[in-house]
């Protein structure tokens, strides 16, 4: 049972800071606490674990223009992300754990927007049709972790020139481009900003299981531990692995 809330901003936009912080989160979860970290990335294309990242991206081009490329602790497909995309993550015990009410509370968040959202199988949400949030998911021991995008106002020209789509997922899925399947929240509420859609979600979070959450600074953590996780997310090795 949920018995404490735990709520954590990054202040800090590296790719690889926020991911090892939220590793770091998952390690020292404690047993009847459900943690949600909100998190913006500097403009980078996150991979899936598992993923070749040169048949999902154009490295060359990134590495170009001065854009991070990172690769996660969770499977799922590439994303590209910037301040205009809100990152959120769930990390509770494994008895506390729950994917469809931890998405509900995205669900919610979304509906006090005005937002009329819907679950498209297990990792995409939609408005209107397009998506506008992807969720993946990992364990380590008795932890699990829950986390996804937002998108409130990303670049989108960014998005459609570094992702890459294989021409037989577009002739399957009949799919124009990424960008044809994907839509910004301001789209459907002009003036939204990162900053108001945190404070919904975090509102949301509370409501869904009648608490109020304890705000934790991320300097109060352990900043050693942090940036050791960091050095192996950094590496060549761990970012473009066997490929």
């Amino acid at each position: 049972m949920v018995e404490r809330l735990t709520y954590i901003e990054s202040v800090d936009t590296s790719p690889c800071y926020n991911l090892a912080l939220e590793k770091y989160l998952l390690l020292h979860c404690r047993e009847g606490e459900c943690i949600l970290y909100l998190w913006q990335n500097q403009p980078a294309v996150v991979v899936g674990r598992n993923q070749n990242v040169r048949k999902e991206c154009r490295v060359e081009l990134l590495e170009e223009e001065g854009v991070c490329l990172a690769r996660r602790l969770s499977g799922g497909g590439a994303v590209y992300q910037d301040l205009g995309n809100l990152n959120f993550t769930f990390l509770a015990g494994r008895e506390d754990y729950d994917v469809e009410r931890q998405t509900q509370i995205v669900l919610n968040a979304s509906k006090k927007l005005g937002v009329h959202a819907a679950k498209s199988g297990r990792n995409d949400l939609l408005a209107e049709g397009k998506k506008f949030s992807g969720h993946a998911y990992y364990e380590r021991g008795d932890v699990c972790c829950h986390h996804g995008t937002l998108m409130v106002c990303v670049d989108l020209d960014r998005l459609s020139r570094y992702l890459t789509v294989s021409g037989e997922k577009l002739r399957l899925k009949g799919i124009d481009s990424v960008r044809a399947r994907v839509m910004n929240l301001r789209e459907l509420v002009p003036g939204l900003t990162v900053g108001g859609l945190k404070e919904t979600m975090l509102e949301a979070f509370e409501e869904m299981y009648g608490l109020k959450a304890v705000q934790r600074e991320a300097r109060e953590l352990d900043p050693k531990a942090i940036a050791e996780e960091r050095k192996k997310l950094e590496s060549r090795n761990w970012v473009f692995g066997k490929n």
